[in-house]
């Protein structure tokens, strides 16, 4: 019985770190950078654009298709961040099968 009581008291703290990373994970936010950081992107913890900034000083040097290829490499540098944070931290979640003492 107290194996079991120490499990379970194990796999409750277990339960309330990966709550903690979750949170600390959902709230984060990810950036991706291009034409030397002229256009800045910025990604939520799922990878949905939240913020586009881009600089004057871009808008004028860069044609529109250049202009919208660096858009698009902004924002995906900043989602390929966010998956790559949300694949870390389910690898921390869920690490594999429990050995059997």
């Amino acid at each position: 019985m107290q194996d079991a009581n120490a499990r379970l008291e194990e796999l409750i703290a277990a339960a309330a770190r990966a709550e903690a990373r979750v949170d600390e994970w959902s709230a984060a936010e990810f950036t991706g950078r291009a034409d030397d950081g002229g256009i800045v992107a910025v990604t939520d913890a799922l990878g949905a654009l939240t913020r586009l900034d881009i600089s004057p000083r871009t808008r004028r040097r860069l044609d529109a298709t250049n202009l919208a290829a660096a858009i698009l490499q902004a924002i995906s540098t900043a989602e390929e961040a966010a998956t790559a944070s949300r694949d870390a931290l389910l690898t921390d979640l869920h690490p594999g099968p429990r050995k059997k003492p």
